[in-house]
């Protein structure tokens, strides 16, 4: 059915058009006394008595004109909810549209269940029901322009809807049937208590109020989803989801930040940080921004921040995601101990198709460009019965080096409890004679020696060498077993051997790197079986302090860090050889794009016979779901996966399409019914590449970079720490200075280029804990040289929620040292406290800049790359082309509002108009400048009226010479 949402403009129409099956209606041959056949209200209420919804008396009168109590009302809707399958008891229902926030008098207070409902408040309940946040006048208007309501009189005012006469049988009965015609019901719900927030998506017709002038309240600006004691909702300012509706294929995700004050309302140091555990109540995983699980998090200042990410499920669910401080030691914060701030997330199944692409570029082979996702590694199965603590392990291991997958037998005296909830203490032995405890997989657990991650290769020859010593029979040896925060085992290996130790002062990482060396092959023998075991071993060394890597150089005068740089460089080798023998020949340089299908619940399908056209550039090209993508490192892939070669490659933003070519796979016609003529886009991006240096200058730069927790919020792939380590081998500094900061400050690296970028650097660092920027630039100074001639440079990334009380001296010693900060902000803008920041910048010589994107951070780098090395002042201007921060045209009460504000930096902006582009010709506006960023005009939609505008509208920025700097295209919100 198609409903036409008309704006008080007699040829500005945006329509809305739905279309759904009508549900099946049941009708039986019921005779209703009190109601006669050409009642207007007849067929209404003989459906409802029939669909069980409404009943007759023993004398089958209907009785239209009694009240509805609002207990009653809840029960119908649960009748006609299609996501209901519970009992249709009050109690059961009130408790799950709780989680909905519909706004319900007796949700909390029972009394209030038995009492009589009106009609404005059932506009406010069907508008909640259906996902809109509406006070009552906005929400009877609702109801008019969707057809549940005519009004008394036909005249559709707010008064006509009588909002305050109590809602009678008759009434219900006619609303609700005409719901069920427009399609089948289920409940949407809201994010958090009702309060009107969706009151600017409903506009109110000219006089609909009583009056042609008269104006309704503005929404209230109310966030706050907790309905506890007041004086938690002192402390809980708001909770706000991302995306509450994620897929549920075990990929999809969604950030949540919770905003906080202290208990008696007063605001949180960005410097102070508390510890949540963050919960599930249907199988989500709370993860970190590199997608590791987690089951704590820390706050950043006022901010709690959490990414989820969603189940595989093959039905839809609703979640609670649930805040609860833990470890608290702050009498500021006792309010929320034992609390629980709940935010709600829906999770639904759907068939996807899926694209993923990879960039090869001679010219750039420094970046490893793509989103390709590494292939799914199953969890290993846990000993149910083992405690964390020592375990044998048998020989030999693998059991059976022929086998599919990799087993070993292990064992551990333990308590076991049998099926009759007896327990017994025993040894117990996976993988012995007892058929009920089968060998363990150990190829997906968390393989460690000493504390340092290893490969299943060096497992495999650590835990043999020891076997192969052992004086036991059978022989056994033991290591010990855990289990990590995602519910994988952790098996590890212990002990270094005393020769080595004594060598290297009983340094643990040096001697591990010794040891796990010992059982590596010699380098001419080397595979690529061999690869993940020598940068296990790399990674270790990377990470060496300098003491320790002394200690490393004297033991047999050096050879063995030459022999392990001589390692990694021999299976970078292989694994280069590699990847050039399966790139396609006759191809240079390629982006290469793979499709995959996949069933509602995150299963790939391997088998589907058809083709897919996958357009890139301006080319299109049709592949076939036949390619196996396998992978040479570890033999996975993906049968079924649809590949195809583009000879161009895109730097920065860019997007793929995919559409299926019919006829669809007869065997999943069904499965991916949705996918069916429906063409899929998804932008993908490509790292840049900085230009070749056009300066060349001696210098000593520190990177200060923020991992405080509310970062994830700004950068969710960690492109800062990727691009920060591109800017370091880009300027070459003669020393580097290399500092993440959150609650304190560390130094990761410092020195020549060529050392520091044999550690990890950003590439490991973690979101956590609160903000200290001015730590870290307090530290990174300490670092610099006394050498006046060299020119000092200090780049500082953050959001600048910081604690101010070392400002004035760290500002004081950077321009003491002559160090010039240049300082990055990313994200909205709104998250951004730029004043810290740009104070920095101006006071120490430099530039602050902000990127909104990835992209814009890469142009903020090549500026500072070039303002470094060529001692030049850059403009603040990232890219005139995205000085747009915001654009809009929102219809509203009768009014057009047009609304942008553009990037501060970019001072040659001297006016902003907007076009609007109609069959009638162009009309365009001049906004007027309300601040130094923000334009803003507002016009009657009479102005209007002799044109039929179309809905693409543009905003465009000029300079002084009215020449057209940048353009954005948007879309008009009603």
């Amino acid at each position: 059915m198609a409903h036409a949402k008309k704006a008080l403009l007699s040829l500005l129409c945006f329509v809305l058009v739905f279309m759904s099956a009508a549900p099946a209606v049941t009708w039986a041959a019921t005779t209703i006394q009190d109601v006669p056949t050409n009642n207007s209200k007849y067929k209404a209420i003989l459906w409802a008595v029939d669909n069980d919804l409404l009943s007759l008396n023993g004398g089958n009168n209907f009785l239209p004109d009694e009240q509805i109590t609002e207990q009653e009302l809840v029960v119908m809707l649960a009748k006609l909810d299609r996501n209901y399958a519970l009992t249709y008891n009050e109690s059961v229902a009130y408790n799950f549209y709780s989680d909905f926030y519909l706004p319900f008098n007796g949700t909390h207070a029972t009394a209030n269940r038995s009492k009589a409902i009106t009609r404005g408040q059932f506009a406010r309940v069907y508008a909640a029901f259906k996902g809109l946040d509406l006070d009552e006048p906005q929400a009877v208007q609702y109801l008019y322009t969707n057809d549940i309501s005519t009004g008394n009189t036909g005249k559709k005012t707010f008064a006509d809807f009588n909002p305050s006469t109590k809602l009678t049988r008759g009434d219900i009965a006619v609303f609700l049937y005409r719901a069920a015609q427009n399609g089948s019901l289920s409940v949407q719900g809201l994010k958090r208590a009702a309060a009107g927030r969706d009151n600017d998506k409903v506009t109110l017709p000219s006089g609909f109020m009583g009056s042609g002038s008269a104006e309704f309240e503005e929404p209230k600006d109310n966030s706050n989803d907790f309905t506890g004691p007041e004086y938690v909702n002192n402390a809980l300012q708001s909770i706000d989801v991302e995306k509450p509706d994620l897929i549920a294929n075990g990929v999809d995700s969604t950030l949540i930040t919770v905003s906080l004050k202290a208990c008696n309302g007063d605001p949180i140091a960005d410097d102070k940080s508390y510890t949540f555990r963050v919960t599930s109540s249907y199988g989500a995983t709370i993860v970190d921004t590199a997608g590791d699980p987690v089951r704590n998090i820390q706050s950043d200042g006022s901010t709690v921040t959490a990414i989820v990410k969603a189940p595989a499920l093959t039905k839809s669910v609703r979640d609670t995601i649930s805040f609860e401080l833990i470890n608290n030691t702050d009498p500021g914060m006792k309010c929320l101990v034992g609390e629980k701030l709940n935010a709600q997330v829906r999770y639904s199944p759907q068939p996807e198709m899926r694209i993923d692409y990879q960039v090869y570029d001679p010219a750039n082979t420094d970046d490893d460009n793509g989103n390709v996702t590494p292939p799914f590694k199953p969890y290993e199965k846990l000993p149910e019965f083992f405690t964390e603590n020592v375990i044998d392990v048998y020989n030999p291991v693998p059991l059976d080096k022929d086998a599919d997958k990799k087993l070993f037998s292990i064992g551990q005296q333990t308590n076991v409890t049998d099926a009759l909830g007896n327990v017994q203490n025993m040894y117990l032995r996976y993988g012995g004679s007892d058929p009920k405890y089968p060998a363990l997989g150990y190829e997906h657990a968390i393989l460690q020696f000493e504390n340092y991650d290893i490969s299943v290769y060096l497992f495999e020859e650590l835990l043999n060498r020891r076997l192969k010593d052992s004086v036991t029979t059978p022989a056994k040896t033991e290591i010990m077993y855990m289990i990590a925060d995602d519910g994988r085992p952790i098996y590890r290996v212990q002990g270094i051997d005393d020769a080595i130790a004594s060598q290297v002062e009983n340094i643990n990482p040096v001697g591990s790197i010794i040891q796990l060396m010992n059982h590596m092959p010699e380098e001419k023998k080397l595979t690529l079986e061999h690869y993940d075991s020598v940068m296990k071993i790399y990674a270790i060394l990377t990470n060496l302090s300098n003491y320790d890597r002394t200690v490393l150089l004297k033991y047999q005068g050096g050879k063995l860090l030459g022999q392990v740089e001589a390692y990694k460089k021999r299976v970078e080798a292989l694994k280069e050889s590699a990847e050039a023998a399966s790139r396609p020949s006759g191809k240079d340089r390629y982006t290469k794009v793979m499709v995959t299908l996949v069933r509602a619940g995150g299963d790939p399908i391997t088998d589907y016979q058809g083709t897919v056209k996958i357009k890139f550039d301006g080319v299109e090209k049709t592949a076939s779901f036949v390619t196996n993508t396998s992978d040479y490192l570890d033999k996975t892939g993906g049968p079924g996966t649809a590949v195809a070669y583009f000879d161009s490659i895109i730097y920065g933003k860019s997007k793929v399409e995919a559409t299926l070519v019919n006829k669809i796979d007869p065997r999943y016609t069904t499965i991916l019914k949705d996918l069916t003529d429906k063409t899929i886009t998804k932008e993908i991006f490509t790292n840049p590449y900085f230009s070749k240096n056009s300066c060349s200058l001696a210098t000593e730069v520190a990177f200060v970079v923020d991992y405080s927790a509310s970062m994830k919020t700004a950068d969710q792939t960690n492109f800062r720490g990727k691009k920060t380590m591109e800017a370091i081998n880009q300027i070459k500094a003669k020393n580097n200075i290399v500092v993440e900061t959150n609650t304190k400050a560390t130094v990761l690296a410092e020195g020549s280029t060529e050392n520091v970028l044999k550690k990890d650097l950003y590439k490991t660092s973690k979101e956590k804990g609160a903000t200290d920027i001015f730590a870290g630039i307090e530290l990174a100074l300490t670092k610099f040289s006394n050498d006046a001639k060299t020119s000092k440079a200090m780049v500082v990334i953050s959001d600048g929620k910081t604690s101010k009380s070392k400002m004035t001296k760290v500002l004081n010693d950077a321009k003491k040292q002559g160090v010039k900060v240049y300082t990055v902000s990313m994200g909205k803008k709104s998250q951004v406290n730029d004043a810290v920041l740009m104070q920095l910048a101006s006071e120490t010589g430099g530039t602050y800049y902000h990127a909104i994107d990835n992209l814009q951070l890469h142009q903020v780098f090549q500026k500072i790359i070039d303002a470094i090395l060529c001692k030049t002042t850059s403009s603040s201007c990232v890219n005139p082309d995205n000085l747009f921060e915001e654009a809009s045209v929102t219809l509203r009460k009768g009014n057009i509002t047009m609304n942008a504000r553009i990037d501060g930096n970019c001072s040659n902006v001297a006016k902003v108009n907007v076009r609007f582009t109609s069959v009638s010709g162009d009309v365009q506006f001049e906004l007027k400048k309300r601040s130094d960023n923000v334009y803003m005009l507002t016009k009657t939609v009479q102005t209007m009226q002799d044109f039929k505008v179309n809905n693409e509208i543009e905003f465009v920025a000029y300079d002084k010479d009215d020449k057209i700097i940048t353009l954005k295209t948007v879309t008009i919100t009603n």
